[in-house]
């Protein structure tokens, strides 16, 4: 063979990526990652599908309810009929189950896999609350879906038995499982409560190990709950308290705000939280210390977000929720021990005389490891202002129960009541951490929120000097004035370029209902809400607009409404140094 042969050879085998080990090491090892968790998946099902672990599910069998705590949330009965004939709906998923043409409720077990907003609703049992409208009917058809749940996951049954789904069925059943023994004869009885007692153990030992903060928090107060209503279940709840415990203190901000820092969410908590001391004085024990605690702190950060309205301010993928699930998380309003700040959490509150002003002044979205979130809402400086019993000044909320689309839309700064920057090609603003201050005296109430931003176009520069002070700034100043009669605004961009001083825009999003004009001059507008009510808005920068807006902050479909728009005055250039806007709200005497 000739030399020139024998180097094509070599080249050849070079070149091949079997021939190299380094190649072969890599492919192999993201085989193997790519293989992982669908081992991991079988390693899980065959331990718990195991005699042994079976063994451990094994326990005293109870034979009834001790109590069931109250359901503060009101259920449609349009929500019952609808799963009487077989729909339904988690938005943004729905489903309709027919068989042969005629509804059939208990097949949507079988028709929703897991990865479906759907598959959290069945599984949670969530649908053993919406049929309680349903009044005398409701015991059979509940009993129906349970059995029908029964006869497919009564054993240990991944996905079905992870622990955000067993924690959110026994929460289910310990408000409503009286409903399923009603009419209920001996054997069905016996086998309800037998499978609750085995996944309530289940829990208790998986409960702790679940990924996501939340369903740890979850695990722990719903072993709590579902040890003080059902015989035989004290050793979980003592885990479930010593679950809580930990998670209170790696959850939960001094001032009470869970890190979450979503007002719908911190609600749901305080609810279940209520629910369990309800639980323990239903039993006449005395709850631990750190329980009444952290309701108390947790229920005042709640009382931030309430406005005049008795629903919530809408932040961070938050709606508005019911006045009747708010009164009974925190009780009826008093202004006079109102905490009105929470400095961790980032959010302040102001009010004064008829209005309510609720404030995000920033502080890191954190994701459920306690990590920052690459996904979160970006609201900083965001306000609602309402007047009374009638909002005025919103964001536009979240998208959540609409589709991918919409919750990437409504996650965006242009989506809030705050400064924004338009989409122009090389110009995406990065926001950096932000700082406030509040201060009071006998004129009014300000809030002052500083914070920086970093563009495409000057961030080599950025890195070279080092500097974060070289960096883009925007200052946002809130002064509501002693009597809630008027808000001042102002908003200062320190030093920007000539592009950024074109693409801002400052917005303020109209609550549904509230109708609004522009004056000749561009540079004020009235604003008339639902009730009559009448607001100026006034400002020195004349390139005032009136756009369409969307709110969704009621949980249902989009409504259509308007906003009111400052934008940058569109010039070739513009002198260097800060922009200065101010504006204002201030009612219109009757």
């Amino acid at each position: 063979m000739s030399d020139d042969a024998i180097r094509n050879r070599r080249q050849r085998a070079r070149n091949d990526p079997r021939q190299d080990p380094r190649q072969n090491a890599r492919q192999s090892a993201e085989h193997d990652a790519a293989g992982a968790p669908a081992v991991l998946s079988r390693l899980q099902k065959a331990w718990g599908r195991s005699p042994f672990y079976q063994s451990r599910l094994h326990g005293p069998a109870p034979d009834r309810f001790y109590c069931q705590v109250k359901d503060p949330t009101p259920h449609d009965r349009a929500v019952a009929d609808a799963i009487l004939a077989g729909r339904f709906a988690a938005p943004p998923d729905e489903i309709d189950c027919l068989t042969e043409g005629v509804a059939d409720p208990a097949s949507v077990f079988d028709a929703v896999g897991p990865g479906r907003p759907l598959f959290a609703y069945i599984h949670g049992w969530r649908w053993l609350a919406d049929l309680s409208p349903l009044g005398a009917d409701a015991p059979a058809a509940a009993r129906a879906l349970a059995a029908a749940w029964c006869d497919r996951y009564e054993d240990w049954s991944p996905p079905e038995w992870r622990a955000p789904q067993v924690g959110e069925r026994l929460i289910a059943l310990c408000r409503h499982g009286e409903i399923l023994l009603q009419g209920g004869d001996a054997v069905w009885r016996s086998r309800l409560l037998a499978t609750v007692a085995r996944q309530t153990r289940h829990l208790a030992y998986a409960g702790h190990k679940t990924p996501g903060a939340y369903d740890r928090l979850t695990a722990a107060l719903a072993l709590t709950l579902i040890g003080l209503c059902l015989p035989g279940c004290e050793e979980p709840m003592e885990r479930g308290l010593e679950l809580l415990r930990r998670e209170a203190r790696l959850q939960f901000r001094s001032d009470g705000g869970h890190l979450s820092r979503n007002p719908s969410r911190q609600l749901e908590i305080v609810l279940r939280l209520r629910q369990t001391l309800e639980a323990f004085e239903r039993r006449s024990v005395a709850p631990p210390s750190f329980l009444r605690h952290l309701t108390a702190r947790a229920a005042d950060h709640l009382a931030i977000f309430r406005l005049g309205d008795g629903r919530l301010a809408v932040f961070n993928g938050g709606y508005e929720e019911t006045a009747a699930a708010v009164d009974a998380a925190i009780g009826a309003p008093d202004e006079e021990s109102l905490i009105g700040f929470a400095r961790y959490s980032g959010y302040q509150r102001l009010n004064s005389g008829r209005s309510v002003l609720a404030v995000e002044v920033g502080a890191p979205d954190l994701d459920d490891a306690g990590g920052r979130s690459r996904r979160g809402f970006d609201g900083v400086g965001s306000f609602h202002l309402a007047a009374g019993r009638e909002r005025l000044i919103v964001n536009c909320g979240a998208g959540a129960r609409l589709s991918p689309e919409w919750d990437l839309a409504l996650r965006q700064a242009s989506a809030h009541s705050a400064l924004s920057f338009e989409p122009v090609p090389g110009l995406a603003a990065e926001f950096g951490p932000a700082a406030h201050r509040r201060a009071e005296n006998d004129q009014g109430q300000l809030i002052e929120i500083d914070r920086r931003f970093r563009f495409p176009d000057r961030a080599r520069d950025d890195r070279r000097a080092g500097d974060l002070a070289a960096q883009a700034g925007h200052m946002r100043r809130l002064f509501l004035r002693h009597g809630g009669e008027e808000l001042l605004g102002e908003d200062i961009l320190i030093e920007p370029s000539p592009a950024q001083a074109a693409a801002w825009r400052i917005r303020f999003h109209l609550a549904p209902g509230v109708r609004a004009s522009i004056a000749r001059d561009g540079r004020s507008a009235l604003v008339l809400l639902p009730g009559g009510e009448g607001w100026r808005f006034k400002s020195n920068w004349r390139a005032m607009t009136l756009e369409r807006s969307v709110y969704c902050g009621a949980g249902g479909a989009p409504q259509s409404t308007e906003q009111i728009v400052l934008a940058g005055q569109r010039l070739e250039a513009q002198p260097r140094g800060d922009m200065v806007v101010k504006w204002g709200w201030r009612r219109v005497a009757a």
